[in-house]
């Protein structure tokens, strides 16, 4: 493999703001396992806990990246909710392998939806043999010297087993974006009968009227539209997955429906 072209890892975790000590630690970590290799890190954060937003992030970039084997993911949303008991050794989720069909590989903790999206687009899906337990902060401590083998080709520690996957859940809040636009997991081919009427969308308790569009732009300003978003992707085969999308107008969706998190239902009836 030539190094002339340097690598990108991108890093997706929950530690919130990219100002936080955890992202320069980790990202210290990081550097310092690439040995070597020429490397450019880029940290991006989603809400503390949010394995369902860490999930669609991960498959957005990820399924959608043209640089193929030479970019790296390191993901971890680890909120240790694979059990509710007291854990030993800060024990917690285990690590996975995966590289998908355009060339990218992932090295992420199997917590909640993280991996839900993506695991349909790997060819190679595996649980990593590491230290699970013995620090509070594993991706510091542990994590990156896995990443550090794969960039160097080497997958000594990357098992046989396949790990449990589950799939992402239908008709939640995927993601927010920086705009507060909420990238549901609705397929859009529901809202095809409904285009130019009004349904009611009911988020976090909060309802409104929400007109829906052919595309997030198909109403006046300042009105609230749900319509096919700009995420989405072509899997192996050629099959393509979308999202709907609801939007305020110069405004902002994420605070109209009481600050949702990725996961929150989202109910909605023709009006």
């Amino acid at each position: 493999m030539s190094n002339a072209e340097p690598f990108t890892v991108t890093v997706i975790t929950d530690y919130g703001p990219l100002s936080d000590m955890a992202f320069a630690e980790v990202t210290q970590s990081l550097y310092s396992h690439m040995k070597k290799l020429p490397v450019r890190i880029r940290e991006y954060s989603v809400p503390a806990f949010d394995t369902v937003q860490t999930g669609f992030m991960l498959a957005q970039t990820a399924i959608n990246s043209k640089l193929g084997d030479r970019h790296l993911f390191f993901v971890n949303t680890a909120p240790r909710h694979d059990n509710e008991k007291p854990r030993k050794d800060s024990a917690g989720e285990k690590l996975v392998y995966l590289k998908l069909h355009n060339g990218v590989r992932i090295v992420a903790v199997n917590s909640g939806y993280s991996l839900s999206l993506v695991k349909d687009a790997a060819k190679e899906c595996r649980v990593v043999s590491v230290e699970n337990a013995g620090s509070q902060f594993r991706s510091r401590d542990f994590y990156p010297r896995i990443l550090g083998e794969v960039a160097h080709d080497n997958y000594e520690n990357i098992t046989k087993k396949k790990p449990a996957i589950p799939d992402m859940i239908e008709n939640v809040v995927g993601f927010v974006d920086g705009y507060g636009n909420l990238k549901c997991t609705i397929n859009p081919a529901q809202l095809k009968k409904h285009i130019g009427k009004f349904i009611g969308v009911e988020i976090n308790g909060q309802r409104h009227f929400v007109k829906v569009g052919n595309s997030i732009f198909d109403v006046p300003d300042g009105h609230l539209c749900m319509a096919t978003g700009s995420s989405g992707w072509r899997l192996p085969g050629g099959k393509k997955r979308a999202f709907a999308e609801i939007v305020r107008r110069s405004g902002n969706a994420f605070l109209e429906f009481n600050k949702p998190q990725g996961g929150a239902v989202v109910k909605w009836t023709a009006a």
